[in-house]
């Protein structure tokens, strides 16, 4: 052929090369010449480029056949083309191409690897000085991500971000070359993340995407938005930190806006915008938010329907935001609506997206068949199983979702056998568990599904089988509270181990292992507070290793599987070989617990399903844990007091008649009374407290209460019409979370300031008005008169925060506000309460080691939601964690003109009439006698005064 054809050949493939013309024509020409010439490296490179392009526009075998010889073609260019060929690097370039289309149809690694490999090449060929072809680099940080995802290979990720990171760095500002490369960065380091467990990934793309929406207009600031919502979002994830989802939400909006309807990322940056607004209508609790989402969900679908989209990703966001709709409103319609579109999605999505699908339409199932009122009709239970198996079996066994998904098969295995299909049902449960727990996924998955193992041991009659069980559950809870968590993130976690310390310790107590139980409860319980504990071992740790301390901190929050798991092992061996921490993160010893019960016993009360007990913790040598068995003291018996209790203090303080009024007084009276007969009495009788201590110094006890005790005033048990018998005619009560909670720190008042903070806050916008406030204030200010007080408008989150660090007491009399779905959204109302609120979360992260004494005069205090009372999430437990030793609280709502004739009290005691500084020492004395002199006044109203509790030392 002549060299004029060969010409016009190679012209006509360049303009077929990436066109949807067929090729066909001039490939068959091209092979013609590199028959005659096989050493013609410009015709086989074009040839092997239309063979590439034929393959995307021909289907099924017919596309295999043309990449295989695409692939063939390059290799022999490849030969031809020795490293300093001027089209080594087209020739490398156009091999890993071949190879990248390769990949997308196979899982395997190895084609993404060979496609790697031949990138490197082509970037490896290009000219030293001169400006690199972007696509190479482009290309292999891409490749290189996909080869992550096939292979697990961190090198590969962290390659990836290298490359990536260098091209974002060489293109030049405001051009598409940047733009890709910095959404290329930005999903490179997303996965780095991901396989590392680390945020500051993450951090580093929120920083990039923030710095190109700042400088970018037009087009390129809408797509730079679209990548700050990405990573945003991304970052939200690893830390729960809800400040992220708002600006997502406002990027989001602002790049909609910018998104014109024939845009082909429209529904691809509305899906995610949708998705945003989702988390953040779930996180807090708003329906109105969530009707918007699903809203924009649906819009989205529309236009994907249109266009021709797959859809099963957005239907299955629409069932996820319905379902959460549901959760918040109760309405049945859009339950309803909900499984429709379950049932949709199914059938409209394929591959991994259909097992998604199936999995939320089962979860559906099982949530339908709970409500089921009288449990008899099993049919939509048996439909949720069986769709639970089919996602279970579609599931690999390396998914980080298989541990939760399991799960939920197990959780309906284990609903069928409590309908009365019996213990076969519950041993398949059972194994269903065993296999989860061992299964890859989040730490606080693999905690529940061993806590439901136990619970089907339990069940099933092997008690150490399910004490086993809780053990190892109980030693996955230090990995539920890394460092770079949010405190919301953290208590999520740890709130989905509610359960645990009491079923753990039901067992220990049933094996006779009473300091077990203690021991186990102390691990299981206070995981925050802990936290507090725990960072004295830490910093010695970094102390003592650097090396050790960063890799525990690596071990701590990465993924769960059982290779990680010997590995925290034999980290854990390796540091508790050091001088020194022979016992870091070992369960405290009874040995060392029972130190802190050297004032006075702490009787630990906990409830199962199947018992309840009282473990009184001495500072006996010999025997330092009894335990006294709460006869009639399940999980079921305690939930009719329960009602009782919160009926009762509802409808003293809400309640229009004075006939209602009284009946809500008898009610908790009758509850104080059967606290007395079913938890007190027994405990006082086995600590010797058989009567009124009289004028003998009244003895102390601390009550520990577990789960759902801790709603209950364990300190105001009694028949309170005369005669001594109830608890605080016989001791003096205080509360603490856990034993370790009362362990002695160093502490001492700043120099030159004043011991004492009173903060007032008598009126405050959007809030009932709170007179006692300022009668509260000029009473203290008498009794403390080197106090420093913050009333009315003075009384401001940044004046507030910013005394209490100078202050060793502080008393606040405001309102507080519990959240009951959000326990760490509690709030104590200051005069800027709506722009600037004190959280629990806010006052947890609070360090002032010289505070001593927190009197809290607002209602509700240590109010929190059931699964978060272990954690002690609430204001009083807040106050404690931030280094108050001493913290006055309240159980529920108390009377304006009460709350000030207590706190007077107790102040007077405390300052012998203003006359001294106060002891804080003696608050749990001072408070003890206030209230119990209201109670003497009162007796028939114990919601005036059985609601102040005192927490601490």
């Amino acid at each position: 052929m002549s060299t004029w054809k060969r010409g016009k050949l190679l012209r006509a493939a360049d303009r077929l090369d990436d066109g949807d013309d067929d090729p066909t024509r001039v490939l068959e020409g091209l092979l013609e010449l590199a028959a005659a010439d096989p050493q013609d490296l410009e015709v086989l490179l074009a040839a092997a480029r239309l063979f590439t392009t034929r393959a995307q526009l021909r289907p099924g075998g017919d596309r295999e056949a043309d990449r295989a010889a695409a692939i063939e073609l390059f290799h022999r260019c490849a030969a031809l083309a020795p490293p300093g060929h001027g089209l080594r690097g087209a020739v490398f370039f156009g091999l890993g191409g071949a190879l990248f289309w390769a990949t997308a149809d196979t899982s395997s690694p190895e084609p993404a690897a060979e496609s790697v490999r031949a990138y490197r090449e082509a970037v490896a060929a290009i000219s030293h000085g001169r400006s690199s072809p972007w696509l190479y680099r482009f290309f292999l940080a891409l490749q290189l991500g996909r080869y992550f995802e096939r292979s697990g290979d961190l090198d590969a990720v962290a390659e990836a971000v290298q490359v990536a990171r260098e091209g974002y760095a060489a293109a030049p500002g405001r051009s598409e070359e940047r733009g890709r490369f910095r959404t290329l960065l930005i999903t490179s380091l997303r996965m780095l993340s991901e396989a590392t467990t680390q945020v500051e990934p993450l951090h580093e793309a929120v920083g990039i995407a923030r710095e190109a929406v700042s400088g970018a207009r037009g087009a390129e600031r809408a797509q730079a938005q679209f990548d700050l919502g990405r990573a945003l979002k991304a970052l939200y994830d690893a830390t729960r930190d809800t400040r992220l989802l708002f600006e997502a939400v406002e990027v989001g909006d602002q790049c909609m806006q910018a998104t014109s309807r024939r845009h082909p990322e429209l529904t691809s940056r509305g899906a995610l915008f949708a998705s945003v607004l989702r988390i953040l209508a779930q996180d807090l609790r708003d329906p109105d938010l969530m009707w918007q989402a699903v809203e924009l969900m649906r819009t989205t679908f529309d236009l994907q329907q249109s266009a021709g989209e797959d859809v099963g990703g957005t239907l299955i966001d629409i069932v996820q935001a319905m379902s959460s709709l549901h959760l918040m409103t109760g309405e049945q319609e859009v339950l309803r609506a909900a499984e429709d579109m379950a049932r949709l999605a199914v059938t409209a999505a394929s591959g991994s997206a259909r097992t998604e699908a199936q999995f939320n339409l089962a979860q559906l199932l099982l949530y339908g068949a709970g409500q089921d009122a009288d449990g008899t009709d099993t049919t939509v239970l048996r439909e949720a199983l069986g769709v639970f198996r089919e996602v279970a079996d579609a599931t690999p066994r390396d998914h980080q979702e298989r541990g939760d998904r399991l799960w939920h098969l197990g959780i309906a295995l284990r609903d069928l056998a409590d309908r009365g299909e019996g213990a076969a049902r519950r041993r398949q449960a059972r194994d269903v568990f065993a296999e989860a727990a061992s299964s890859a996924g989040p730490a606080h998955v693999r905690v529940t599904n061993l806590l439901n193992l136990g619970a089907m041991e339990a069940a099933l009659g092997d008690t150490r089988a399910a004490l086993s069980a809780y053990e190892s559950a109980v030693a996955l809870l230090p990995r539920l509270t890394p460092d770079w968590l949010t405190y919301t993130g953290r208590l999520s976690d740890v709130r989905r181990t509610a359960g645990l310390p009491a079923a753990a310790a039901a067992a220990a107590v049933e094996l006779g292992r009473p300091e077990r139980a203690v021991e186990l409860l102390e691990l299981s319980r206070g995981l925050l507070q802990g936290r507090t504990l725990e960072a004295r071992e830490l910093r010695e740790l970094r102390h003592r290793s650097p090396e050790l301390h960063a890799e525990f901190t690596r071990l701590r929050a990465a993924p769960d599987a059982g290779a990680r798991d010997r590995n925290w092992d034999e980290l854990l061996g390796r540091i508790r070989g050091l001088g020194g921490l022979e016992g870091f993160l070992l369960p405290p010893s009874v040995h060392a617990l029972r130190q802190h019960a050297a004032e006075g016993p702490v009787v630990i009360v906990t409830v199962g399903e199947q018992r309840g007990d009282a473990l009184i913790l001495r500072a006996d040598g010999e025997r330092p844990v009894q335990v006294v068995p709460l006869t009639g003291l399940t999980r079921a018996d305690v939930s009719g007091p329960l009602g009782l209790l919160a009926g009762g203090v509802r409808a003293a303080a809400d309640a229009t008649s004075l006939r209602a009024r009284r009946q809500a007084q008898r009610d908790l009276d009758g509850v104080l009374r059967w606290l007395w007969d079913r938890v007190t009495a027994p405990v006082l009788d086995a600590l010797g407290h058989t009567g009124p201590y009289g004028s003998r110094r009244p003895p102390r006890i601390w009550w520990c209460p577990v789960g759902v005790m801790a709603y209950f005033p364990l300190h105001a048990a009694g028949y309170h019409d005369g005669g001594g018998v109830t608890v605080m005619d016989r001791a003096v009560s205080s509360y603490t979370t856990t034993v370790r909670a009362l362990a002695p720190a160093a502490r001492s008042a700043p120099d030159g300031t004043p011991g004492a903070l009173v903060v007032a806050v008598p009126d405050a916008e959007g809030a009932p008005s709170l007179p006692g406030a300022s009668a509260e204030a000029a009473a203290l200010a008498e009794l403390l008169p080197h106090a420093v007080v913050l009333s009315g408008a003075q009384a401001t989150y940044e004046n507030v925060v910013g005394a209490l660090p100078f202050h060793a007491v502080a008393h606040l009399s405001c309102h507080g506000v519990t959240h009951w779905e959000n326990p760490a959204a509690g709030t104590l109302v200051l005069h800027d309460h709506l722009t600037r609120p004190l959280t629990v979360e806010h006052i947890s992260a609070m360090e002032l080691p010289r505070a001593d004494l927190a009197y809290l005069s607002a209602c509700s205090t240590s109010f929190t939601h059931l699964d978060a009372a272990d954690e002690a999430v609430h204001i009083t437990g807040a106050f404690q964690l931030a280094g108050y030793r001493n913290v006055v609280g309240t159980l529920w709502p108390v009377n304006d003109a009460i709350a000030t004739d207590i706190a007077r009290t107790t102040y007077e005691k405390l300052t012998r009439g203003g006359a001294t500084a106060p002891r804080t020492d003696l608050s749990a004395h001072a408070l003890h006698l206030a209230v119990r002199s209201l109670r003497d006044r009162y007796p028939a109203s114990p919601t005036l005064w059985a609601g102040h509790v005192h927490v601490g030392r």
